[in-house]
């Protein structure tokens, strides 16, 4: 999404350099200021008065849903970029997706910890940072791919259709229900109890 946005707003809009990554800063502004009220919802279990009664979503699974949503609309909203746009017109779409990206990312890494057996919680903190760094490095590349099998005119919103997509995915992934970690069995030594006096 930042690839396919930064290179509309200066191939096809001549937006400055400068612009353009101001522009596409709203992302992670989004991000950053959404992340620890993300993880503060989650950590709340149990709502207390007047955060159940406005339906804030609280634990880590309605949170990272909530998240999710916000991200997928704010990607939604981006697909039909077009010449005519100015560059606050795509910095408050980027600024959506990042909120959401911000509530979403603790709760979500909290979901694959919370699900994973006390053994593997290591193997599934590293794993889900792979996914994430996998997506950072093909994300580009895919766009790419799109943008050039789109052809000139379409492939701005066949890439950020893409995103949007991904986005559009992980709602229903992280609505699903988790399962319960597998409890490691006691681990005995074999010998005879001691006797009681």
């Amino acid at each position: 999404m930042h690839y396919v946005v930064a290179l509309h707003l200066q191939r096809d809009d001549g937006v400055s350099a400068t612009t353009t990554g101001l522009t596409v800063l709203a992302f992670p502004l989004g991000m950053g200021l959404a992340g620890p009220l993300g993880g503060r919802l989650a950590d709340l279990r149990h709502a207390r008065g007047s955060a159940r009664a406005a339906g804030i979503p609280l634990g880590p699974r309605p949170v990272a849903v909530t998240g999710a949503v916000l991200t997928a609309a704010g990607l939604l909203l981006l697909v039909p970029l077009g010449d005519g746009w100015s560059p606050w017109d795509v910095a408050w779409r980027l600024t959506l997706a990042g909120v959401g990206m911000g509530l979403a990312g603790g709760p979500t890494q909290a979901l694959v910890m919370g699900a994973a057996p006390p053994d593997r919680t290591a193997t599934a903190g590293s794993t889900v940072q792979l996914a994430r760094s996998l997506g950072f490095t093909l994300g580009p590349a895919l766009a790419t791919a799109v943008r050039g099998l789109a052809g000139p005119g379409d492939g701005v919103p066949a890439g950020l259709a893409l995103a949007a997509g991904a986005a559009c995915l992980a709602v229903p992934l992280l609505a699903l229900p988790g399962r319960r970690p597998a409890t490691a069995p006691d681990k005995t030594t074999g010998a005879a109890p001691a006797a009681r006096p």
